[in-house]
């Protein structure tokens, strides 16, 4: 139809134009002495529209030929810029399907055209790190298309995680700062710097920043809950040669974390460490009055106070309600005997032997009787210890 129309439209312009010209009886006269020219109007106004497409048609051709050059570069620079864009597409595509390999070679490859996206050294370098190759990663970035201001954050977030699996934390750490102040922080930089932290004991740093990623989603109040817990029994532990930072750090932690088992052993543990039994006592009683737990009722047995009945009029309290706790008769048991009460250790020891048939109780029992002389006795218990540890030692 479109065929048939523009042959209808041509062919009312030729009979309007042939009407046209033969309506026109006009004539043109050139002179130029000692010439004459006569031309019918029709044909000097065809000249004139034939010269006037013939020039401009000619001035057309020779400003495509000046400018075919450039435009053959232009073509060239596109279709390299086409092959680099589809090797970064394979790189990716690669890396996504763990092709650790393959994704470093694409990406080289793609960094071999002029002008190639900073993005493939990027791509080139999370394939390297995923597979612990770590100069070839630090290769990828050090690539000069990678070191563009616009792609300055996932480069340094790079940087940091390689200083961080190469045992660096504070390198990473110093990074990550940089990244801060560049940027400010992304969810998984600071997904980052927790492990950073936790990789260079920074423990006091981590509850703030837990917070931070429960508000964005990456734990939930349960496991910020744990990462928090166990970052401040670390940091307690560390202390256990610091006093006075142990006793202010201590004192600072909200009743709620205090009293929580883990915390508290840790807690209890420093203090032992630096000789204060009396505060490890009082630390373990509040957290056991809150939830009871086994260990930490051992741990309550290691404590040394000057008023021991009182120590074990405590541990006797808590019999009435874990009568059935094979530990707590064990702490009750060596409580007894530090005071001498010779018949009330062994009844304890051998009733915590009733419920669990543990090795430390059996070198508890054998030691107490060792000193009382009864080495048949003890020796039997010792041999008993002796064969549940090694049988405990075979199974872990």
């Amino acid at each position: 139809m479109r065929v048939l129309f523009w042959f209808l439209l041509l062919a009312i312009a030729a009979v309007v134009a042939a009407l046209a010209a033969k309506l026109n009886n006009g004539y043109a006269l050139l002179v130029a002495p000692p010439y004459r020219i006569e031309l019918s109007l029709n044909l000097l106004i065809i000249l004139i529209v034939g010269s006037f497409v013939s020039l401009y048609l000619g001035l057309r051709i020779i400003v495509h030929t000046v400018r075919l050059p450039s435009q053959v570069r232009e073509w060239r620079r596109q279709m390299k810029q086409a092959r680099s864009r589809a090797k970064l597409d394979a790189a990716t595509i690669a890396l996504l399907e763990g092709r650790y390999g393959k994704a470093q070679q694409q990406a080289d490859e793609a960094l071999a055209f002029p002008r190639a996206s900073g993005v493939a050294a990027l791509v080139g370098a999370r394939a390297a790190l995923d597979v612990r190759q770590y100069a070839g990663a630090e290769e990828f970035l050090a690539r000069p298309e990678a070191q563009v201001r616009s792609l300055s954050v996932p480069r340094l977030t790079l940087s940091a995680e390689i200083a961080l699996e190469r045992g660096q934390p504070q390198e990473a750490l110093r990074i990550l700062e940089s990244l801060r102040r560049e940027a400010g922080m992304h969810t998984a930089a600071l997904r980052l710097e927790l492990r950073a932290m936790q990789a260079a004991g920074r423990f006091a740093d981590i509850p703030p920043l837990v917070e931070q990623l429960i508000k964005r989603g990456v734990f939930d109040a349960a496991q910020g809950e744990q990462v928090k817990t166990s970052a401040q029994r670390e940091h307690l532990r560390a202390l256990a040669t610091d006093a006075a930072g142990l006793r202010d750090t201590w004192n600072r932690l909200p009743d709620a974390t205090r009293t929580q088992p883990k915390v508290a052993r840790a807690a209890a543990q420093s203090f032992l460490q630096l000789g204060g039994d009396r505060e490890a006592a009082d630390i373990i009683a509040r957290s056991l009055e809150r939830e009871w737990d086994s260990e930490l009722v051992e741990l309550y047995g290691e404590c040394r106070l000057g008023d021991a009945t009182r120590q074990l009029e405590q541990a006797e309290r808590w019999l009435t309600t874990h009568n059935r706790d094979a530990a707590l008769l064990r702490v009750l048991g060596t409580l007894c005997e530090r005071q001498q009460l010779w018949g009330k250790a062994q009844t304890y020891l051998e009733a915590s032997l009733a419920l669990d048939n543990h090795w430390r109780t059996h070198l508890a029992l054998g030691e107490m009787l060792g000193r009382l002389g009864r080495g048949d006795e003890a020796n039997a218990h010792f041999v008993a210890a002796l064969r549940l540890a090694t049988d405990e030692l075979r199974r872990q």
